[in-house]
């Protein structure tokens, strides 16, 4: 009997380590005031089989009179022009929110929260939740705990939980602990120092990417990935960001007479004007980032060493963006977990 069971447990883990790598299904994460999907949209989404849209719903920040409230809720129409089998109420909470907000408080606004959630999208298919917080050290019990009473809430409705991981909470794992939750999404995008001045792209930098992902324990709970596909232009003045302009394009920076190249990435502004709907100073500096197929390819190509994806989900679903990419280009990019 005794060498039966060790024989069994010897062939489950042979099982388990031969167990073929699968492709990760593609979706998107959708970050917009409207809930609209847009024919190029539709399109792209039916060209890559994508049926599951992580959807923000709205922001949570404290304000000293009223605590901790929602802020920019996302505008959501009767009727869809694209049919989604799932949703997952995406929630971003702002670290202040988690410091500032009493304990016994907590409960209350995971009420609130959901409760909301299932108001919103009540004509929707929302079969998930997922909290964005970059939780920090003072943080940690209270975002924690908040993470406990939504997957109690979560359960009770058979849905699941999810939530993001920064790099440095994957790597530090021991230090920043591992929430309470039945997924995590690795965020694979703004990892770079935004206000460095000899920043090239703090959007995406493959050398801080490996840093963190090298040498690093596995992960306790399961994890998905997700990387972007947008760009921006970064706006310092006297060395400190001030704006992101992410409604403009490339063209529309080259071709704009008040502003000078003074570098491959790197713009002067020469005269007062306004700019992708900002005001922009004389010797203001812009510095454009945007995201390659080359460095998407690369980044994959290092992440699937690392992390045995389900899932691998671009931020953000955006017409404008999908003109720089290859569709089949993108498809492609799960194949790097094969």
């Amino acid at each position: 009997m005794q060498l039966f069971k060790v024989l069994s447990l010897f062939l489950g883990v042979f099982l388990i380590a031969c167990e073929p790598a699968s492709r990760p299904n593609i979706h998107f994460y959708h970050w917009k005031g409207a809930f609209q999907v847009d024919s190029v949209e539709q399109a792209f989404l039916k060209k890559v089989n994508s049926k599951k849209l992580y959807l923000r719903f709205f922001d949570v920040d404290y304000q000293v009179e009223q605590g901790a409230v929602p802020i920019g809720i996302t505008r959501i129409n009767d009727s869809l022009s694209y049919q989604f089998d799932e949703i997952v109420a995406t929630i971003f909470i702002t670290n202040r929110t988690m410091i500032q907000i009493p304990s016994d408080k907590i409960p209350d606004l995971a009420q609130k929260i959901t409760k909301k959630i299932f108001s919103q999208g009540k004509k929707l298919p929302v079969k998930g939740i997922q909290l964005d917080c970059d939780w920090s050290e003072q943080s940690q019990r209270n975002y924690f705990m908040l993470c406990t009473e939504i997957r109690k809430i979560c359960k009770s409705k058979n849905i699941e939980l999810s939530a993001t991981i920064r790099l440095h909470q994957y790597k530090y794992a021991h230090q920043t602990g591992i929430p309470p939750i039945d997924r995590g999404v690795l965020m694979l995008y703004n990892v770079g120092d935004i206000d460095g001045r000899n920043t090239q792209n703090s959007i995406l930098d493959l050398k801080i990417v490996s840093s963190y992902l090298s040498d690093t324990e596995s992960y306790p709970i399961h994890l998905d990935v997700a990387i972007p596909i947008f760009s921006w232009a970064v706006v310092q003045r006297m060395g400190k960001t001030v704006n992101l302009l992410s409604q403009i394009s490339f063209q529309e920076l080259e071709t704009n007479k008040h502003i000078k190249k003074i570098q491959k990435n790197l713009y002067k502004i020469t005269e007062n004007h306004y700019f992708g709907g900002v005001y922009l100073y004389e010797d203001d500096f812009l510095r454009w980032e945007d995201i390659s197929i080359e460095l998407l390819e690369s980044l994959c190509k290092e992440v699937s060493k690392h992390i045995k994806a389900k899932e691998l989900i671009f931020y953000h679903l955006e017409s404008k963006f999908f003109k720089h990419y290859e569709i089949q280009k993108l498809t492609n990019l799960a194949n790097y977990w094969l």
